[in-house]
């Protein structure tokens, strides 16, 4: 306790407490003191303001001129410092910050955009930047906090939390495949109008396809081919042939019914969407909570705070 009177604050709360209660025992009892040390204190205060804050009697102790000014100041200090420690307590029970993340164009508008939406609802203090580009970003030289990617993992020079897979399918819609013979075999597929994802001017793709545990290769050209997803589900949905899509572009169609899987037993192997970000950045409650929060939304793996590093 000796320690006390060096305690700014707490001599503060002593002069304020003397100042209430008008007695010395009344304010060393409050305080958990004795009154000797209570009146120790008080003169090691006046000491050092140079200045008497309390006029004595036997029966009642009042404020000086100096005393009442160093009331008023004291009972500022004492404010701020409790807004301080109230801030700081609901800092640590609500997320602040800002959060500078990339994802891929297509995945980011369709699956990820309404997920950061109920994210900043429930979190109002968190800023959000997000860039949604195919291009590969440099976490450091960008200063970004998560990159989302669908990849394989092979050798990223960032620790990665798998967030949710990158399913694909083969799809037609209803009224495609009422008018067309019907698909058993992977090889039927040559009978098809295929709708395919162009490069460089080209119509052909490789689509691997996964049954019972072996990957079937396939080399397909389009009637229809296109650079982006989004033309491609459009010309599948107008009936216009068959095609390959992420899952999460023709989820809604899938479930109305309007369109349909094509050859499930044989599905197009897919990738995995991970967060990836630096170690620098790994033990950050925002990005944690973050993270955490994105998988719990779009059903990914069980939640984990511990990043899985990728490897070299």
């Amino acid at each position: 306790m000796d320690n006390h009177k060096l305690d700014t604050l707490y001599l503060m709360r002593l002069l304020l407490a003397i100042a209430r209660f008008g007695s010395f025992a009344a304010a060393a009892s409050h305080l958990g003191i004795t009154p000797s040390k209570a009146s120790k204190d008080l003169r090691h205060l006046e000491q050092s303001l140079g200045a008497v804050l309390l006029s004595r009697t036997t029966r009642r102790v009042q404020l000086t001129d100096a005393g009442k000014l160093a009331c008023q100041q004291a009972d500022q200090m004492v404010a701020l410092h409790e807004e301080l420690l109230d801030g700081l307590q609901r800092r640590r029970h609500s997320l602040c910050g800002e959060l500078r993340i990339t994802a891929p164009d297509l995945w980011g508008e369709v699956v990820l955009t309404p997920v950061l939406l109920r994210f900043r609802a429930s979190h109002p203090e968190v800023r959000i930047i997000a860039d949604f580009s195919n291009h590969v970003a440099d976490l450091v030289r960008d200063n970004l906090h998560v990159a989302f990617r669908s990849t394989v993992l092979r050798s990223e020079p960032y620790l990665a939390r798998p967030i949710v897979q990158d399913d694909l399918v083969l799809c037609a819609s209803e009224a495609y495949l009422a008018t067309h013979p019907p698909l058993v075999q992977p090889q039927d597929l040559q009978h098809h109008s295929l709708i395919t994802r162009s490069q460089d001017y080209g119509r052909r793709e490789h689509w691997t396809l996964l049954h019972q545990g072996k990957e079937i290769l396939l080399e397909v050209a389009g009637e229809l081919a296109f650079s982006n997803k989004k033309s491609v589900q459009m010309a599948m949905a107008q009936g216009l042939g068959i095609a390959r899509l992420p899952r999460y572009l023709v989820a809604d169609e899938l479930a109305s019914g309007s369109v349909c899987e094509v050859l499930p037993a044989y599905r197009p192997k897919g990738a995995h969407f991970y967060a990836l970000y630096t170690q620098r950045r790994a033990d950050s409650a925002l990005i944690t909570h973050f993270l955490d929060y994105v998988i719990r939304e779009l059903g990914g793996p069980a939640t984990s705070t511990d990043p899985l590093s990728t490897p070299s």
